[in-house]
């Protein structure tokens, strides 16, 4: 991987938004959201909706580490 790909799969795979993602590597938004697109089409990453969705982070230091539950506690 080369170019802007590499860093903003980084950021994303940091728990980034694309949106957050373009704005720290300093790429057009649309570019980071392919690149999302492209990473999960790949298996590189997951979409934050295919998380498991039965996160209880009090009861699980595993659940307690996912980026994801902290996102949904917002």
């Amino acid at each position: 991987m080369s170019g802007a790909f590499a860093p903003v799969l980084a950021q994303l795979r940091g728990g980034a938004s694309p949106g957050a993602a373009a704005r720290a590597v300093g790429v057009h938004a649309d570019f980071a959201l392919a690149v999302a697109q492209e990473a999960t089409r790949l298996g590189l990453i997951a979409a934050a909706d295919t998380g498991c969705g039965t996160c209880v982070p009090q009861a699980s230091l595993a659940c307690a580490a996912c980026p994801l539950a902290s996102e949904r506690g917002r």
